[in-house]
């Protein structure tokens, strides 16, 4: 399974749970492997060249869809050189700010917003964080600066220091600091609370209609795979995902598991790949 990201981050610690899991289950060993760099593209163009013979994955996070719309010359095709296996989990984002900033809701945060345009900024660590708070100045119509970071830890030094007003991120990267009191929660993109912060209430809760957004954590194979070898190992990743430890896992990321079948997932995709590219259009997002 290769992680197109760093080691340690939410996709890296659930890709290695899932292969303790799948090893005894498939009786294979299964190797976990960084390979980071360009939004995941580099580690995912690995997948999308290797052998389809069911023995190579790639555990990508929602920003796999994203990367063809603002990236030129990508090194291969996201729809057809890669097949989707399943979702394992999904998992919200969470818009969090500086405890000394004046706000302590999202209707409060959006009035300061207002009051004063052009002067707030939104931080975002990779495309889907970007498309996320991009989203939000869309929705509320506010006039805010666009800031990319290459990690989820530099971005909440910046906003913890009020030098980026507001962080998109995800709840496992802003915890320790939402827990020591020096960064204020303003909202979930999910349509219900997370269990890991259940005082915090939802984007559509505090007022803004219809954000509904999760990060997911997928897992891809070689697009030319046959359909029976990806169904088998959806079917083992279903069997771990829903796991006692598995699911204790998942929560510590603030995640809970999906796993459903390929077909259905390839549905998700379609449906998930047109409304991203709307919106990408509709906010008009660009790549970094």
């Amino acid at each position: 399974i290769i992680v197109p990201y760093s080691a340690g981050g939410g996709t890296d610690i659930i890709s290695r749970k899932l292969a303790q899991g799948l090893g005894p289950l498939l009786k294979q060993t299964i190797i976990v492997e960084n390979k980071p760099g360009a939004n995941g593209i580099i580690g995912t163009d690995v997948v999308a060249k290797s052998d389809p013979d069911g023995h190579t994955f790639v555990m990508v996070v929602s920003t796999h869809l994203i990367n063809p719309l603002v990236t030129k010359n990508m090194p291969y095709d996201t729809f057809k050189d890669l097949a989707g296996v399943t979702v394992v989990a999904d998992s919200p984002l969470i818009f969090v700010t500086s405890s000394t900033f004046p706000a302590k809701t999202m209707a409060e945060f959006t009035k300061a917003m207002r009051e004063k345009p052009k002067t707030y900024s939104y931080g975002s660590s990779e495309n889907m964080t970007k498309l996320v708070g991009a989203m939000y100045a869309n929705a509320e119509k506010l006039d805010m600066v666009s800031v990319s970071y290459k990690g989820g830890a530099p971005l909440m030094t910046d906003v913890v220091a009020g030098v980026t007003t507001v962080g998109v991120t995800s709840i496992l990267t802003a915890r320790n600091l939402m827990n020591a009191g020096r960064l204020t929660p303003l909202a979930v993109t999910s349509a219900q609370r997370s269990a890991a912060v259940p005082d915090v209430p939802t984007m559509q809760e505090a007022g803004i209609k219809d954000f509904e957004i999760t990060q997911s954590y997928a897992l891809y194979a070689q697009g030319k795979t046959p359909m029976p070898l990806l169904e088998a190992m959806q079917k083992a990743v279903n069997t771990v995902a829903h796991s006692a430890d598995m699911k204790a896992a998942l929560a510590e990321q603030a995640a809970w598991p999906v796993a459903q079948p390929v077909a259905e997932f390839h549905d998700r995709i379609k449906r998930e790949a047109a409304f991203l590219q709307d919106l990408a259009v509709r906010i008009n997002l660009q790549g970094d």
